[in-house]
């Protein structure tokens, strides 16, 4: 497995960090950036400009609705991140203090700071390094007729644990709310089997910062922060545009468009082959990993020592990866690495100084 020569930051790192936010292409950056110049030249708000900003946002929906097992693009809302996807659910379900979520102990903040803003009571879930049918029987040993909710990470973000999501929601049978931030991009997803899922365009599908969306399998079901007359730019209320906001800038929408674009077919198959090559390589280097096989492409790991240090010392080994509040250590493999990343990870971790 080679790098990816389309992404430039591979010439200077092994780029492992696309769990924060991914490598953006050449491709990518010219997009945006004729779109900038256009703007700049022929002016921002003449009227061609518009439709196309709304023709661009429809095929966004449509490429997404596409890598979510082929869901409508009537279902699909573009937003700026899985944390808004996030907000527009929990404000949208006009929860009351009588109300309960039952969420995880594994959750980004994106997700616990949406639901602890909303009046509902919180109850969590152990599942972090359970097994799958642990996972349901602690979620669902929650689930009361004052449920109303199952908010919680496809993949977590600590470990790369996938959890089962159809066994949850047959368990408690409430909406449930998944955070694709780790998935969508990464791993296949059928979002059918929630009824909302975020997605984050600039994680794992290598698009612009604040770039996302969110699968709402009824879009009636929640109700929009804003609402605008009927019009040509606004999607009525039966389809999940109306919990959009109004417009969004053409150059992300152009750089969204062309990282799904350039996203190769067999991208899940080379992450998971690099992911194997990932955990092999640690475990025999004799690193203590916290990541079990077979699961995402985050991979979790343990250093003697301070996490930051470490992080700052890869770096200037040239590899970049992220350390986790817990002091754990994350590599995120995708499809754009190579082996030669691998053991230039593997070599910089060795030599972590001792504290």
């Amino acid at each position: 497995m080679a790098s990816d020569p389309r992404f430039p930051v591979q010439d200077r790192y092994a780029y492992l960090n696309a769990g924060a936010v991914g490598p953006l292409s050449e491709t990518t950056v010219e997009a945006m950036a004729a779109a900038d110049r256009l703007g700049m030249e022929e002016g921002r708000a003449v009227h061609g400009g518009f439709m196309e900003r709304m023709a661009m946002r429809d095929q966004v929906r449509e490429k997404v609705g596409a890598l979510l097992g082929g869901v409508p693009s009537s279902t699909i809302a573009v937003t700026v991140s899985t944390t808004q996807g996030i907000e527009t659910v929990v404000g949208g379900l006009e929860l009351r203090p009588e109300d309960e979520i039952i969420t995880t102990d594994a959750e980004h903040p994106g997700l616990e700071g949406c639901i602890a803003g909303s009046p509902a009571t919180i109850k969590v879930a152990a599942v972090l390094g359970k097994t799958a049918s642990e996972v349901v029987e602690n979620i669902g040993a929650l689930a009361t007729d004052r449920t109303r909710l199952v908010a919680l990470s496809h993949v977590l973000w600590l470990n790369g644990q996938v959890l089962p999501l159809a066994a949850i929601k047959a368990r408690c049978g409430v909406p449930l709310l998944v955070d694709g931030a780790q998935s969508v991009g990464a791993i296949d997803v059928e979002a059918t089997v929630a009824d909302y899922y975020t997605v984050s365009g600039q994680k794992w599908l290598c698009g612009p910062e604040l770039t996302g969306a969110l699968y709402v399998a009824d879009p009636t079901s929640l109700k929009p922060r804003r609402v605008y007359p009927p019009s040509p730019w606004h999607p009525p209320a039966t389809e999940a545009g109306h919990l959009e906001l109004q417009f969004h800038p053409r150059s992300l929408l152009a750089g969204f468009l062309a990282a799904l674009d350039e996203r190769p077919a067999d991208a899940v198959t080379r992450g998971a082959q690099v992911t194997e090559a990932c955990l092999e390589a640690l475990v025999g280097a004799g690193v203590e990993v916290l990541t079990e096989p077979g699961q995402s492409r985050l991979v979790s790991f343990r250093l003697p020592g301070d996490a930051e240090a470490a992080v700052n010392h890869c770096q200037a080994q040239g590899v970049v990866l992220r350390s986790l509040p817990n002091g754990w250590l994350r590599a995120s493999c995708g499809w754009w690495n190579s082996t030669t990343d691998i053991e230039r990870l593997v070599a910089a971790v060795t030599s972590v100084p001792e504290a």
